[in-house]
């Protein structure tokens, strides 16, 4: 399945082709169709402990679902389970990395626009107000 549809010649990868790859090659652990010298590559591609870190949570947001997925079913298709996580491009369904990064990591609010009204800090106490 996940020879199917990545292939395994690359070269370079990207961090956000890395965490679909991971997913993958987590979603592939899960229907029992595992490939540990792909994912060592795949975190090999990395030196940093940072990104490694992301690939494995990553890595195992697929295996988790793959799992949960496959107790779900009656059948077990493998297939189906694959196909349920991974669509045929090979992108992840649900996006990996925000179900895989911690709260606080995946929280930033540097995209969002300034809040408006004062500071939070500048309140008054729930107990000082009528």
């Amino acid at each position: 399945m996940y020879d199917r549809t990545f292939g395994t010649e690359w070269d370079d990868l990207s961090r956000e082709e890395a965490v679909e790859r991971a997913f993958a090659l987590g979603v592939a652990a899960g229907v029992d169709s595992a490939r540990p010298e792909e994912l060592d590559r795949v975190l090999e591609a990395f030196p940093g402990s940072y990104d490694q870190s992301i690939v494995e949570l990553a890595y195992d947001e697929g295996r988790t679902k793959a799992l949960e997925a496959k107790a779900k079913r009656d059948d077990s298709d493998d297939e189906a389970v694959w196909r349920s996580l991974v669509d045929g491009a090979g992108e992840p369904r649900e996006s990996p990395v925000p179900a895989a990064l911690p709260g606080a990591i995946r929280e930033l609010t540097l995209t969002d626009g300034p809040r408006e009204g004062p500071p939070s800090s500048l309140d008054l106490p729930s107990m000082l107000r009528k």
